[in-house]
């Protein structure tokens, strides 16, 4: 790739046309992190210009591109190498930071917090003392921000909680939010889980999980907001990027799992087992408050991601498992589909604003499962809407939450069970214009818990479904047929 004075190359772009695209130079803290090292060589890889900040040992050989600087940016009076090593940049990315992981004594507390307030307050102090600073900063934020907040859905707008990682996260980002006083444009990426074999959390599990031995963190019913290390990395490149990202951003999948889920998915992908809960107790004499972050539930929605276009490669939770321990291998995961669909010879408005009622719900449910909505009314349907109802399937009471995970009027909604008798109830609807009128189609996945033991019920879970959509079809037919 030619380069000039001022950095501008010939790019192909992915829509196959060359184009001139101006070079991008990036400064990136925590480098030699694992998260660090693959945003590193994913900048090198699009052609831009890398500056990797470390505090120095053993450097992966894929940062020989990059410029390296051995400067610890958590160390005190480090502002003035930092400013001049900044100067001129596009954007700098903030990862550095100690580790949460381990057993938390007070010193390792004291070093989590102030590795994280320090380091960021003295990078932001080093921008504002360039002559010609980046115009973008990108700082690392976690899932902590929020403490541990049960079933309710978190968009960036909720606020933080009140434990130790919440507060933690709140003088970390507020120092990083100085930047945009004096005109940076600041994102803080709120991280959940991030995927990978070869380090973070997924690497520590995987080991227990090959013995067999594997299985839910306490009750596993918490949320574990999750994303693959490449969707991550992904969205730091569009963070860089897009002007109109800024802020607070959930870097998380939007595909909402509980800890026995991704427990069952990770057995499932490595061929084991995984049923051997771990109870709270034992995890707490082990790991002692860390134990905390593990049982903690983030219902994290990526409203802003999602609102800003980015698109994820890993949005499955099953699949990127796969592709994490299993690649090539072609398998497909522990999951059941069902999908129906009919045309319905009415007009598209009145067919969604059918689906909008959630009193409609009961109209299309077979009188036998004495189905009843318990959420007061009135009801808003919308993203982040959650409903309460109960119901009898074959004669055994259940309590249902579900939660409206995608709401896209008049198009598509996509609603997932919180709490229920299955693993995971995912059902999406569509509204297709077609020739005489509307196609509405509803795709299911689903998952019971205690796979493969309850692979047993699948047959008998299937023909409940292809039973309660005839008795569906026919209702919508008589309530919307012109």
């Amino acid at each position: 790739m030619a380069q000039t004075s001022d950095f501008m190359a010939e790019r192909i772009v992915s829509g196959g046309a060359a184009d001139l695209v101006r070079m991008k130079r990036i400064g990136v803290t925590g480098a030699s992190g694992f998260i660090g090292t693959a945003l590193v060589e994913a900048l090198l890889a699009r052609g831009d210009q890398v500056i990797a900040f470390s505090r120095g040992g053993n450097l992966p050989a894929s940062l020989g591109r990059a410029r390296i600087e051995l400067l610890d940016v958590t160390s005190q009076g480090c502002v003035p190498a930092l400013a001049a090593a900044l100067e001129g940049l596009d954007a700098v990315v903030h990862l550095a930071g100690e580790t949460v992981a381990g057993r938390w004594s007070p010193a390792k507390k004291q070093r989590i917090h102030d590795s994280r307030q320090l380091g960021t307050r003295n990078v932001v102090d080093a921008m504002r003392a360039c002559t010609a600073g980046p115009r973008a900063f990108v700082c690392a934020s976690a899932s902590g921000y929020y403490g541990s907040r049960h079933d309710e859905p978190l968009t960036e707008e909720a606020p933080p909680g009140d434990d130790f990682l919440a507060r933690v996260c709140v003088d970390w980002e507020r120092e990083a939010m100085r930047a945009a006083d004096f005109g940076i444009r600041t994102v803080c990426l709120r991280q959940g889980l991030v995927l990978a074999a070869h380090d973070g959390a997924l690497a520590q599990m995987l080991p227990v999980f090959r013995a067999g031995v594997g299985g839910p963190l306490g009750s596993g019913s918490q949320w574990w907001p999750w994303i693959h290390l490449e969707d991550d990395v992904a969205l730091m490149l569009f963070a860089i990027d897009h002007d109109a990202c800024r802020g607070a951003v959930n870097a998380v999948s939007p595909d909402l799992t509980t800890n026995a889920r991704f427990s069952q998915a990770l057995g499932h992908a490595l061929r084991r087992p995984s049923i051997a809960y771990a109870p709270s107790l034992a995890l707490g004499l082990v790991l002692g408050e860390f134990a905390q972050t593990l049982l903690s539930s983030q219902l994290m929605l990526p409203a802003r991601a999602q609102d800003l276009g980015f698109v994820w490669r890993h949005e499955s939770l099953d699949r990127a498992l796969l592709d994490i321990v299993d690649p090539d291998s072609g398998r497909e995961p522990r999951l059941t589909v069902f999908e129906s669909s009919q045309v319905v010879e009415a007009a598209l408005p009145r067919v969604f604003l059918f689906f909008s009622d959630p009193v409609n719900l009961a109209v299309l449910t077979p009188p036998a499962l004495d189905f009843r909505i318990l959420t007061p009314r009135p009801i808003e349907m919308r993203h982040g809407c959650v409903l309460d109802y109960q119901l009898r399937l074959r004669g055994f009471p259940l309590r249902w939450k579900t939660l409206v995970e995608r709401w896209e009027p008049q198009t598509r909604f996509i609603d997932l069970q919180l709490r229920g008798p299955y693993l995971l109830w995912r059902h999406r609807h569509d509204f297709v214009p077609v020739d005489g009128g509307i196609e509405v189609r509803d795709r299911i996945e689903y998952a019971l818990p205690l796979a493969p033991l309850s692979d047993l019920a699948l047959r008998t879970v299937a023909a409940d479904l292809r039973r309660i959509f005839t008795y569906r079809r026919a209702r919508l037919r008589a309530l919307l047929q012109v």
